[in-house]
């Protein structure tokens, strides 16, 4: 039996769905703080309704499980609030953990984060073994998990930590709001610098996960996991203006303009609360990346299937068309 916290988010459904449609008869049991509106999971999962906090729900969830899928987590990646997400995403993580442990759990996945290492950053794509460089609340409150995890006595249950990185796909909204902009926009004012991303589609997170299920990496083992391809920024709003048929004119800012105007803007960012520390070097036409390194992953699950970067999101802008989102 597999516990899944966070069943009836994002990943936990998709996950869910796609673990009963493989195997029917696998034994499947949700937490999450709600229970899940109809026909969001299979008839015969049951969810117990919680928080995190709640220790005797909790393990009571996890008995008999053989493995747990650790997703439900506080995810606002702009919020600067920090003491309610370290309660959940730490807390929280550690309560669940605990229960595993102490049931007897062969196996615990914990869903962390690529933002463990900070902003993006000048040079190659972030590895498994680079330091932690947090700096949002919610970075720190993943660093600090994975951190409060590896310090806990496992006894016999293994733990294996996954970090993807920006997670797209059919029932996100978090990129709604972009693709909006690209739609109703037909110019683009851009840097000459850039900024690199790595999209990783949901389905690409869920099939790492049934892998571990499958075969789990050695105790405390953490993978990056990245999308098909890692692209410039500028370039993925050009491929998201393709799939919608829109022809966009770009006009890319001097250094000479970009660079003053950059210096200008930063102290005003800084006090409305939205600072931007790669804004400066980017209009002086440096490129940061916050693409990963998922060649540990790769090579230890060579099967593993991947979306391709345009598949993902053409299907991610077809479910929001359906909606009326976009």
């Amino acid at each position: 039996m597999i516990l899944v916290t966070g069943a009836c988010g994002f990943i936990g459904r998709h996950l869910i769905q796609t673990l009963k449609a493989r195997t029917p008869d696998m034994r499947i049991r949700g937490f999450d703080l709600v229970q899940p509106e109809p026909g969001i999971l299979p008839d015969d999962v049951s969810v117990f309704c919680g928080s995190l906090e709640q220790t005797n729900l909790l393990s009571r969830a996890v008995r008999d499980a053989d493995a747990v899928v650790h997703l439900a987590a506080k995810v606002e990646p702009d919020s600067r609030e920090l003491q309610h997400m370290r309660q959940v995403n730490v807390v929280g993580a550690q309560n669940v953990y605990a229960a595993a442990v102490a049931s007897g759990c062969r196996l615990f996945v914990h869903m962390s984060s690529s933002g463990v290492y900070g902003p993006p950053r000048s040079g190659g794509p972030f590895r498994e073994t680079d330091p932690h460089k947090p700096t949002t609340p919610y970075q720190v409150t993943k660093s600090e998990a994975e951190q409060a995890l590896c310090q806990m006595e496992p006894k016999h249950t293994q733990l294996n930590i996954l970090r993807p990185t920006g997670i797209h796909g059919a029932g996100r909204l978090a990129q709604i709001g972009a693709y909006r902009k690209v739609l109703t926009r037909k110019w683009s004012v851009e840097l000459a610098g850039d900024v690199i991303i790595h999209p990783a589609h949901v389905r690409d997170v869920v099939e790492a996960i049934i892998a571990i299920l499958g075969r789990p990496a050695p105790h405390q083992t953490a993978f990056n996991v990245g999308g098909e391809r890692p692209i410039r920024l500028q370039e993925f709003y050009a491929l998201v203006a393709e799939m919608f048929g829109v022809r966009r004119r770009r006009v890319v800012l001097p250094r000479s303009v970009a660079g003053p105007l950059a210096d200008l803007t930063a102290p005003i960012c800084s006090l409305m609360g939205r600072p931007k520390p790669l804004l400066a070097e980017m209009s002086r036409g440096y490129v940061f990346t916050g693409a990963v390194d998922d060649s540990r992953f790769r090579k230890g699950y060579p099967g593993v299937p991947v979306v391709t970067l345009a598949d993902g999101v053409r299907e991610h802008i077809e479910w929001a068309r359906a909606r009326g989102l976009i």
